[in-house]
């Protein structure tokens, strides 16, 4: 800003009486004042329009405010600084702008938080607001037709946004946005790189490298049935150090670390895709984050979330690639996926993995409104999916569905299908070349929900439950046919694939987990991450119904005992959870239903079924050098096509 003298001096000697203030002109070329402000201990500066200095101290205690309408921010040299206590050197602007308060609403109706939200760049509908933009913040920016170019946003202090897009249909072309400290409200968005927000909001990111380095400090946010496309671009999120007295909770809003109880650790959501009617796709892009998750959906209804010839990945110890929630439907297509945990967790979500044949690719440009170009659709060269993961492929803690279709290829050091006391359907066609490969020989696993939940303190759902293995012989659950298939079973259909693997049902019937005092039992009232929705179980059977056509399978299908490592899992054995042992035993509430159509099922270890369907053209038989015995409520049975129903035993022996 450029001072008149007189005006200058009349305002410093004002401002000197109420604080330690001093004053200096320098030679800066331009015949303009330079000015130095000292913040004594415990003063608080109110500004009332942008101003300019060329050092700044600030003192313990020491503050700057502005109008309940406005807003103040801090740069140095052109980066975002938060305004704490240090001294500040250089070009130094502390902005003005108008409020941006976005309101986030409580679960249950207990209230809202309002965030106060400022932005390197605030766009809406009519271009670039000025009044709400922290311009000194923005780079080379420049707006042309609805492109905006040269956006440079760099911020070392916390909760500041980078671009903020809500309505109208704008490219971001080549930006950089590089945020370290921490965010606030990741299921708001409030801190985020860029956001885009609004039903009337379609933004394009093409080309940006989005960094960012601390807790809920989100790379990229689309909310509120914003369209969202990203795409040549390059993000990854860094987790950040918690605030001191932080307590880990699964309450929306307050949420600041992913909750263990999933058999997860990290701070930090690459991506978050909110609200309702949401869509979000990713085209040849790098997409990663340290811990907690990558592709995240949360707190919302009708969504969709596409990964198109990218890279999903997990770099440090723990996390997912993507979550799925609320009916949304996520689905990646010649994207690898590369986690230390899962592959994708669903509850009530849908997942979808295929190839980028071209035929796939044109059809997803229309149904998406992507707008690509004749020759960016012939840039995308048809690649395969794969997933790659240091536990598990899909976990449910919820109902949801899987298809897996072409040459997708799973490897995972665990389970495939890890299914927690949920409703779940598996469709698996390897016609085109998919695979399944578990390094611990289990393709797909049932067992009850382990997740403790949380325990409400002061109405903060806070991550302190203690999951404890259930105790005794499962009971019966009066009249559950283990023998059929239900609505709220667990279905597995795989066709035209070769199968080396087992498969247990090691569903207790709603067996509590006897959790820590105050816990609301398994799954917990969480919503999103935090826990699938519920609480307290009510004890309910679930068969493991699975149709094989076309299929080869080598391996156990077997109703189970599960057994984790320890009976008792607390925060500090997170990893513990959702990996068990099993013994094959005969089903009480947990029925293992199979079909066989022109299949062969090579039988490699005691398998207890209640219902086996083996059609004609299909077999089942021995591994070399061993023998096959089929028994039927204690009775030996001829092995051939047919329909058998009760205590289905199945028994190999050496010949």
């Amino acid at each position: 800003m450029t001072y008149q003298k007189s005006t200058a001096r009349a305002r410093l000697l004002a401002a000197l009486a109420a604080t330690l203030f001093s004053t200096a002109t320098l030679a800066d070329g331009s015949g303009s004042p330079a000015l130095t402000k000292s913040l004594g201990e415990g003063t608080n500066w109110v500004l009332d329009k942008t101003t300019q200095l060329a050092s700044l101290s600030i003192a313990k205690g020491a503050g700057i405010t502005t109008s309940k309408d406005h807003s103040v921010t801090l740069t140095v040299d052109g980066v975002e600084t938060g305004i704490v206590p240090g001294h500040y050197q250089g070009n130094i602007q502390l902005t003005v702008t108008d409020a941006n308060p976005v309101v986030f609403a409580l679960l249950g109706g207990a209230g809202s938080l309002t965030h106060p939200f400022r932005e390197a760049l605030f766009l809406d509908q009519n271009g670039i607001v000025a009044g709400k933009s922290v311009l000194a913040a923005a780079g080379s920016y420049a707006l042309n037709k609805g492109v905006l170019s040269g956006a440079k946003v760099i911020s070392v202090g916390e909760n500041f946004n980078g671009i903020y897009v809500t309505g109208g249909h704008y490219t971001i072309r080549g930006a950089t946005v590089d945020l370290t400290g921490n965010g606030g409200n990741d299921f708001a968005g409030f801190g985020a790189g860029i956001m885009s927000t609004g039903k009337d909001t379609t933004l394009v990111i093409d080309g940006a490298k989005i960094r960012t380095h601390g807790a809920v400090r989100t790379g990229v946010v689309a909310d509120k049935g914003s369209h969202l496309i990203v795409k040549n671009s390059d993000i990854a999120a860094r987790t950040g150090v918690l605030p001191a007295d932080y307590i880990s909770n699964v309450t929306p809003g307050q949420m600041k670390d992913v909750p263990w109880m999933l058999g997860l650790s990290g701070n930090v959501r690459a991506t978050n895709l909110l609200g309702d009617d949401t869509v979000a796709t990713y085209i040849n892009s790098t997409v990663s984050a340290e811990g907690w998750g990558v592709l995240s959906i949360d707190s919302s209804q009708n969504t969709k979330l596409t990964a198109i010839n990218s890279k999903v990945s997990i770099t440090g110890r723990s996390g997912y690639g993507s979550y799925s929630i609320g009916n949304s439907v996520n689905s990646f297509y010649g994207t690898d996926i590369n986690t230390a945990d899962y592959g994708v967790i669903i509850t009530g979500g849908n997942a979808v993995f295929g190839a980028s044949s071209a035929e796939r690719l044109a059809k997803l440009n229309t149904e998406l409104n992507l707008g690509l170009s004749a020759a960016e659709l012939a840039a995308l060269k048809p690649t395969r999916t794969t997933v790659n993961t240091g536990r598990f492929g899909v976990m449910w803690h919820g109902g949801g569905t899987v298809k897996v279709m072409d040459d997708t290829i799973f490897n995972t050091q665990l389970t495939t299908f890890l299914v927690k006391g949920a409703s779940a359907t598996i469709s698996v066609d390897g016609s085109k070349g998919a695979q399944l490969n578990a390094k611990n020989g289990v393709l797909v696993q049932l067992i009850d929900n382990d997740d403790p939940g949380p325990i409400t303190v002061n109405g903060t759902m806070v991550n302190k439950g203690v999951y404890h293995e259930p105790l005794g012989v499962a009971t019966q659950i009066q009249g559950f046919d283990t023998s059929m298939a239900h609505s709220t079973d667990v279905v597995g259909n795989f066709s035209a694939i070769s199968l080396h693997g087992d498969f247990y049902n090691a569903y207790r019937g709603g067996a509590k987990s006897g959790g820590a005092p105050g816990s609301t039992g398994p799954g917990g009232p969480g919503a999103g991450p935090g826990g699938p929705p519920g609480g307290v179980s009510t004890p309910a059977g679930k068969n493991l119904v699975l149709n094989f056509d076309s299929a080869h399978i080598t391996g156990v299908i077997s109703s189970s005992a599960a057994k984790h490592a320890k009976r008792t899992i607390s925060a500090a054995d997170y990893k513990l959870l959702g990996e068990v042992t099993n013994t094959p035993e005969p089903a009480v509430n947990n029925g293992a239903v199979v079909s066989l159509t022109k299949s062969v099922w090579t039988v490699t270890g005691t398998s207890y079924l209640t219902a086996l369907v083996v059609g004609e053209g299909s077999s089942i038989v021995a591994p070399d050098g061993m023998r096959l015995t089929l028994t039927v409520d204690g009775k030996p049975r001829p092995i051939k096509a047919g329909a058998y129903k009760g205590q289905v035993e199945l028994r190999v022996a050496k010949i």
